[in-house]
């Protein structure tokens, strides 16, 4: 059976620029129901803390595509772990980087292929991003095969959250939650302390000055939180949709975009640095 033609030149390029144009609609209508939608600002939140391996802007392009995505790897890759997309799925198409060689990298690659594997071994060195394309991924659910365990770290006890966030807290900031508010952390649920000290954590990290808009640092401080009580498997308090709608600036993408990439980022760092201190924890008890 012979197989599919490959498109010439001219044929792909028409067919990453069509590619880029879905993709761009796809980032438009994103835009406009994250300052519309609870619902929808609240599903990127929720894909952000799933996909931490994506970038917030990918997770804003899967979570208008597929909204209850929770692993997404291009076919190579899932072909790699023994699955492949099922017949008739509809692949997903999010930012992917386009490397171009540096002329310290054909110089290397000229003289002779013993000295480019060597270079070639050193991830992201010789090639630098020139732009980006619209690239096909699949979640798992699209796919079919070998069965799959999710990567995902051991699972931390909220108790073990709550003491890390408030050693935490009381190191970065040198000041008491529970004397500044009046809490008693021992006698409120592990996850209600842990809440109330992942949004003093949030609040500390987005600044009035990034988020000046009337209710957008609340917003703000407030899905932060969120995102890191989703990664973290604390039962999470509200994703607060920013108010943004109708602001228009100069910039290519509109105010949502900075606010959520910044949501995004400080929820993801906040989570990140409670399982890494969680985990020396582990490896201090472990040593003795």
């Amino acid at each position: 059976m012979p197989g599919k033609p490959k498109m010439t030149d001219d044929e792909r390029r028409a067919y990453s620029a069509q590619m880029r144009g879905e993709l761009e609609s796809v980032m438009d209508r994103a835009y406009g129901a994250m300052v519309a939608d609870e619902g929808f600002w609240a599903a990127v939140m929720r894909t952000a803390a799933t996909l931490a391996d994506r970038s917030p802007v990918n997770c804003i392009a899967i979570a208008a595509q597929y909204p209850h995505a929770t692993r997404v790897l291009s076919s190579g890759d899932w072909r790699k772990a023994g699955r492949f997309p099922a017949k008739g799925s509809t692949s997903l198409r999010i930012w992917t980087p386009i490397r171009r060689r540096t002329d310290d990298a054909q110089a290397t690659a000229e003289a002779g292929p013993r000295e480019a594997a060597r270079d070639a071994a050193a991830e992201g060195e010789g090639r630098k991003v020139s732009g980006f394309k619209a690239g096909p991924v699949f979640d798992i659910s699209q796919t079919e095969g070998d069965a799959y365990e999710q990567p995902a770290p051991a699972p931390l006890a909220a108790e073990t959250v709550r003491d890390v966030l408030l050693t935490q807290y009381r190191d970065w900031y040198h000041e008491d939650p529970e004397q500044a508010g009046g809490y008693d952390f021992s006698r409120e649920a592990p996850d209600a302390a842990a809440r109330i000290l992942l949004y003093g954590h949030a609040w500390r990290r987005i600044t009035e000055a990034d988020a000046p808009l009337p209710g957008q640092h609340l917003a703000e401080v407030a899905s932060a939180a969120h995102v890191a009580e989703l990664i973290l498997g604390i039962a999470p308090g509200p994703a607060v949709m920013p108010p943004l709608a109708g602001i228009i600036t100069q910039d290519k993408k509109p105010p949502v975009h900075e606010s959520a990439v910044r949501v995004i980022e400080t929820g993801r760092a906040i989570a990140q640095a409670v399982t890494a201190a969680a985990e020396r924890r582990r490896e201090l008890v472990a040593a003795g």
